[in-house]
């Protein structure tokens, strides 16, 4: 297929298929952190691509007007999920506290979502930027935290290492992208900016299947 006849839709399929491929590439290497929190990790590896054919298979064969319940219901699993994972990793106290703190205020902003976007009708969009940002944060104060540990000089070989860095590369941007999607919609740049998106995903799962394959084993609950 000529690169020029390649649609959004075509990167969307392959995205899911990657999406399988880092999951099975993730299992293949589950004896690198099966003792550890990442485990958790690979479990949303799973979910992610049989929510995403799911979502596909109920729009397509149900005549549904729209699947975003579907993907509200996974971005709180997601994010909630990634946030424990960078609690149990991160040393300092207080950041800890922090990132309890992020857990309580996005669940909280979930529950006021309710009353501002339609669950069943819309994309909580409104709950992706605060969690997005919490996450961002969190990922940060992992990292500066091993920046000034000895952890740096073999920070390579730690899985939560590549993780941290496709989550970085991924909502970092998607932040400022989703505000232009939920204030901007009727900009002619969005079109774009989803072009974007795809191509951050794509390097996000690439860098998930790097991280497997290159860490070392782990021990760390």
């Amino acid at each position: 297929m000529p690169l020029k006849n390649i649609t959004t839709e075509d990167i969307k399929y392959l995205i899911i298929i990657l999406q399988f491929i880092t999951a099975i590439i993730g299992s293949i290497y589950y004896y690198k952190f099966k003792n550890t929190v990442l485990k958790y990790f690979l479990l949303l590896l799973w979910y992610t691509s049989v929510n995403d054919i799911f979502g596909l298979l109920y729009q397509s064969y149900n005549n549904a007007s729209s699947n975003y319940f579907i993907y509200n219901i996974y971005q709180i699993i997601r994010f909630i999920t990634i946030l424990f994972i960078y609690k149990v990793y991160i040393e300092s106290k207080i950041s800890k506290k922090i990132i309890s703190f992020f857990i309580i205020a996005y669940c909280l902003s979930v529950v006021i979502n309710f009353f501002v976007e339609s669950f069943w009708d819309e994309y909580f969009l409104n709950t992706f930027i605060i969690g997005a940002t919490f996450i961002a944060i969190s990922v940060l104060l992992f990292m500066f935290e091993i920046l000034r540990s000895e952890k740096v000089l073999y920070i390579s070989e730690s899985l939560i290492f590549w993780i941290s860095s496709a989550y970085l590369i991924y909502f970092v941007p998607n932040i400022p992208f989703y505000i232009v999607r939920k204030y901007y919609s009727d900009s002619n740049t969005v079109p774009y900016i989803f072009i974007v998106n795809y191509f951050l995903l794509l390097s996000y799962y690439i860098i998930h299947i790097i991280g497997f394959i290159w860490s070392k084993p782990e021990t760390k609950e």
